[in-house]
């Protein structure tokens, strides 16, 4: 068992069954809820209630990590509860039920992504090449859910996301964490108000999290509306996958190349490039193309949303300092997917409602462009 740990193919099965369960609980989730007879405001309310809470969780368990020094620990912690939620939301239909559960199911998910991805980054192995079975795993699962929805039933979809996420608990399990260096103040030390006093005097990261607010909050609202926007120009829950599949396959070789990239590129370029990915994809979908138009232009969503995932650990490990990592990702990613969604997604779906798609897609271009003009004031303050 020894001479098993910390073996490099745990530290890929992390990502890749979690990303695997990720997938199948999220890629048709507003369809479902439309499918079961929820109104669109009901959906709204749906999508938003796990930013929502992400708010709270991020950075709770964030912080509660770095009080344990086990990242590791939480995250199966924090795994057992979504695999409860995912199967009573999937044998449920009352709309309260449904609201809580996924809500703490991807909310919790949300909270497990920054403490994942801490212990890859810390692992003997290359981040990029732990993370490219992420994008493996929802590729193989976006595909596999539309089918699995069309032809046998969501509850099978629902019970594939449910066995990705215990193979992910027995990969966690046979993983180390991340070795944390001692400081002149032990950990145990800490509090919430010293925390939150280093980080709120850290202008650097401040100004990383108006970013992330604005960024995230159109590029989550964009993930969650996706299936309804697809299915508004006539496309069908397999075609759904499709995209999903072709756009995170195309994620692979990004991963790959980000190594190499973060050592050509500076990381704010890297951002501005990433922004300006996002403002072309949302300025394309409000023209309202046709649904093969929609799934064969995958190639924003790679130069999108995946470099600026794989730089953002990096970035806050440069820009606070070793004890508040964990806590300081969980706030950024409250803030971006926690949040940024939440409001993205309330406005987003009253916009869907009383205006027109073309409309919505023009107001996440407005939030991402916002996040662009933040980002020439960003500055990292020593070496990259």
């Amino acid at each position: 068992m020894g001479k098993l740990r910390d073996h490099y193919l745990f530290h890929a099965g992390i990502s890749c069954f979690f990303y695997l369960g990720y997938g199948a609980f999220t890629v048709i989730l507003s369809m479902y809820c439309q499918d079961i007879g929820m109104s669109a405001s009901e959906i709204a309310y749906i999508v938003s209630f796990a930013p929502l809470l992400s708010i709270i969780t991020q950075p709770f368990f964030g912080y509660l990590a770095d009080q344990w020094r086990s990242p590791k620990k939480v995250s199966i912690l924090l795994m057992v509860a979504t695999i409860i939620c995912m199967f009573i939301f999937a044998i449920s239909r009352h709309f309260w039920i449904l609201l809580l559960t996924s809500g703490i199911a991807i909310s919790f998910m949300n909270a497990v992504t920054p403490l994942t991805d801490r212990i890859g980054v810390s692992s003997p192995y290359q981040f990029g090449k732990i993370r490219l079975w992420g994008s493996i795993g929802y590729a193989i699962m976006a595909q596999i859910s539309g089918l699995l929805y069309q032809y046998i039933s969501p509850f099978s979809n629902f019970m594939a996301g449910i066995l990705g996420a215990l193979l992910m608990i027995v990969c966690i399990y046979m993983v180390s964490d991340p070795h944390i260096e001692s400081t002149t103040k032990e950990v145990d030390q800490l509090s919430t108000k010293v925390v939150m006093k280093e980080l709120l005097h850290n202008r650097p990261f401040m100004i990383f999290l108006l970013i992330s607010l604005f960024y995230w909050g159109a590029c989550s609202t964009n993930f969650n509306y996706l299936s309804l926007f697809i299915r508004s120009l006539g496309g069908t829950a397999s075609q759904v996958g499709t995209y999903q599949l072709w756009a995170t396959l195309f994620e692979i070789p990004v991963i790959l190349a980000t190594d190499y990239i973060i050592k050509k590129v500076s990381f704010r370029n890297i951002m501005i490039f990433a922004i300006v990915m996002a403002m072309i994809n949302f300025a394309w979908y409000a023209t309202l193309p046709s649904v093969d138009l929609i799934i064969y232009v995958f190639i924003f969503k790679g130069f999108s949303t995946v470099l600026l995932t794989m730089i953002t650990v990096r970035l806050v490990m440069i820009l606070v300092k070793e004890e508040y990592v964990s806590t300081a990702y969980g706030i950024q990613a409250m803030l971006g997917k926690g949040l940024g969604a939440m409001v993205f997604q309330l406005i987003g779906g009253r916009i869907i409602d009383h205006m027109s798609m073309s409309a919505f897609y023009w107001f996440l271009f407005a939030g991402v462009t916002l996040a662009l003009m933040l980002t020439m004031f960003f500055r990292i303050p020593h070496h990259e």
